[in-house]
């Protein structure tokens, strides 16, 4: 291969005057950073179409067998064959958050009519949805997981987009042909004095008041004002159980609660005990005490090494099995593969470079990437949609560097041959590099 030419522009003013790209389209860390706003890296640039076939299986499994099936556990795994013991990077954290998205703007209406139901039944068996996530700071018990899905519900929005307590609001004030504070108040209470069996204890009242107020922005301070500490133990999980009396009383019967990460829950840093206490805890939560044995249906994304991490523990709960070899689990088991087609790959980079450029262009253009390019990308990243946009990246910073007109496949085999992919945490670096940290929501 010829070198490069002399470069006479710096790659940033190369990569906008010439490219007309706004930016590097393409995340270094591939990590889906939940509420971020670098639209590289929070997770909204998600396309079904990459794997429709997946998301379809997922909605009917986890949305539709929510509400239907009475499903109170989904899993959504990652099992590519060939990469070892690292199968992460499949996407799961961005469906997740698709589902709960699109969930969300309809109360699960679109999904339900999509698989043949009729309005009636998507009206009567309306569901939301929350997301959260475990990590290694801040949610490290299940409560504290509760306590930060009810912080998404009360805080989360994306673009101008309501948040789902101010859709909530909206349909209780619709359901009661009212606004006034204090009857939506006693529609929610009311719904907790029909409670018959066993609960954490009696709702907040000042945070169903904040509820039913429709002052967003002191609702989400009041959230954000509890404490760390208070956010970890057992009293936070009553923030959800009394956000879950609110939805069912604006006729929402049905949530779906996201919980990302896993694996973090069962870390070593975490003392078997806790790890055995909180575990046994999904149980008593989710399968036992109302509201959530009779709402809420908890989806999960696990990997090898997620289901390594917590397996004992979870099979000790006698909590559903997650095993997805075993044809009695095919219910709630989604299973995320590997691109299997250029056009998959394709369809995943071009959102990116959509939002990156400059001016209008062809929505099917993949410029600077000349055709021949994204064969040898798809090639070298086996089809891992996390390798796939890292490398892209990667692509893009080099070929700008060097002033290239248009990346070809020549171009992009060389650079893509002297990276290598860390197997412990999957970071992108020249060989011998050090690789930098993984974020907190895993793509």
């Amino acid at each position: 291969m010829t070198a490069p030419p002399q470069r006479s522009m710096s790659g940033v003013l190369w990569l906008r005057k010439t490219w007309g790209l706004k930016n590097n389209p393409f995340p270094t860390e591939g990590v889906a950073r939940l509420g971020g706003e670098d639209i590289r890296e929070n997770g909204l640039l998600f396309r079904p179409a990459v794997q429709q076939e997946k998301v379809d299986e997922a909605i009917e499994k986890f949305v539709v067998g929510a509400a239907f099936t009475g499903v109170r556990f989904g899993y959504l795994w990652s099992l590519g064959g060939g990469l070892g013991s690292d199968q992460r990077g499949f996407g799961k954290s961005s469906l997740l958050q698709y589902l709960v998205e699109k969930t969300n703007q309809d109360f699960g209406k679109e999904f339900f009519l999509n698989v043949g139901l009729e309005e009636d039944e998507a009206e009567e068996h309306a569901i939301c949805a929350v997301l959260a996530s475990f990590d290694m700071v801040n949610a490290r018990s299940l409560a504290a997981v509760f306590f930060a899905a009810t912080q998404y519900a009360c805080r989360f929005k994306t673009a101008d987009h309501p948040t789902l307590a101010e859709r909530l609001r909206a349909r209780l004030v619709a359901r009661l042909g009212t606004d006034d504070q204090a009857r939506l108040v006693e529609a929610v209470l009311g719904v907790s004095d029909g409670l018959r069996g066993r609960t954490l204890g009696p709702p907040d009242r000042e945070f169903i008041e904040l509820l039913c107020a429709g002052d967003s922005a002191n609702l989400g301070r009041y959230v954000d004002a509890v404490k760390t500490g208070a956010r970890a133990r057992v009293g936070a999980a009553n923030y959800l159980a009394t956000f879950l009396l609110f939805t069912k009383a604006a006729g929402v019967p049905h949530m779906l609660l996201g919980c990302d990460q896993l694996e973090d829950f069962a870390a070593t840093s975490t003392t078997k005990q806790k790890r055995t206490v909180e575990t046994e805890r999904f149980r008593d939560y989710v399968l036992e005490l109302l509201p959530m044995a009779d709402m809420l249906t908890t989806i999960v994304t696990l990997h090898p090494r997620a289901a390594q991490a917590i397996g004992e523990m979870w099979r000790l709960a006698d909590l559903p099995s997650f095993d997805p070899t075993r044809e009695e689990n095919r219910p709630r088991v989604v299973v995320l593969d590997l691109l299997e087609t250029r056009e998959q790959a394709e369809m995943l980079l071009q959102p990116y470079l959509q939002v990156a450029r400059k001016e209008e262009a062809d929505l099917d253009s993949l410029a600077p990437f000349g055709p021949d390019a994204i064969e040898v990308l798809f090639d070298r990243s086996h089809g891992k949609p996390r390798d796939l946009l890292r490398k892209a990246q990667a692509l893009i910073q080099r070929g700008s560097d060097d002033n290239l007109d248009v990346i070809t496949a020549q171009n992009a085999a060389l650079v893509l041959d002297s990276l290598i992919v860390q197997d412990d945490d999957e970071a992108l670096a020249p060989i011998g590099g050090v690789s930098p940290a993984e974020g907190e929501w895993a793509f």
